[in-house]
């Protein structure tokens, strides 16, 4: 059955939906674009960025995505509404509560990458030395959790204003970002490259589309968010401070063996 291309209304979803998809896939088109690079070199290079991936997609699936999913009806209601105010203010209070709940996740998935990992996969084939490499690439994906989890709000808020083409844009060039770090970071680095170069670019990613959507909407005030910014970053650090404590003690009192 062919597909009735002259129909305005077909050709508007196509439209529509191919932008919106690149941009919300921008970040497993990068996981994706990393793997090519990561399989030109040795099987346990890939096979520790994978390791450190699945552990990060966790609290990205269950807490970015959901929040991310759920904002995105609010958003389009709030919108064809006209009521702009209450839509910057769903945007800041998603903002705000992914950095508190991805914060954590992401200082806890950094300090406590070594157990983690051990706990999980050491087993089998999976020797200390596996654990070391995929624990050094989780800690630095790690800082690129939350800024995927902003990805994701901030697409949806464009694509709740009906404008998919500047999250599309913003997630081709991160994509080929990406590409260049990778092939500029693994081979020196090996997996401790591949994570670095992912997460960058998603820093660089959440970055451009924050800044975006302050030129699309110039009264979406940044400094107001500040004051619980703050507080959120001093709970978080103190979470990460008690959580490297926790496991130099029960290195020291227990071990793992």
């Amino acid at each position: 059955m062919s597909i009735p291309w002259r129909d305005p209304t077909v050709r508007e979803t196509f439209t529509r939906l191919v932008p919106a998809t690149i941009g919300v896939a921008a970040y497993q088109f990068n996981v994706v674009a990393t793997q090519a690079i990561g399989s030109l070199q040795a099987d346990h290079v890939l096979a520790s960025y994978n390791y450190a991936v699945r552990l990060l997609e966790l609290p990205q699936g269950v807490i970015g995505v959901s929040v991310a999913t759920y904002l995105l009806t609010e958003l389009s209601r709030k919108a064809a509404d006209k009521q702009f105010p209450e839509f910057r203010r769903l945007v800041g209070d998603g903002m705000l509560h992914l950095c508190f709940l991805n914060g954590l996740a992401s200082i806890l998935l950094a300090v406590l990458a070594e157990p983690i990992v051990r706990l999980l996969f050491e087993h089998g084939r999976f020797t200390e030395a596996s654990t070391a490499r995929a624990a050094l690439a989780l800690r630095l994906l790690a800082p690129g959790l939350l800024a995927t989890s902003l990805t994701g709000i901030l697409s949806r808020a464009f694509y709740a204003l009906d404008d998919m083409r500047i999250p599309m844009r913003i997630g081709v060039f991160c994509l080929g970002m990406n590409v260049i770090l990778a092939l500029m970071l693994a081979f020196p680095f090996q997996q401790a490259g591949l994570a670095a170069a992912n997460a960058l670019t998603a820093l660089l990613n959440a970055a451009l589309l924050l800044y975006a959507f302050h030129r699309k909407m110039p009264k979406f005030d940044l400094r107001a968010l500040l004051p619980s910014l703050g507080r959120m970053a001093a709970v978080v650090a103190m979470a990460g401070v008690v959580a490297w404590g926790a496991h130099a003690l029960w290195e020291s009192w227990v071990g793992h063996a």
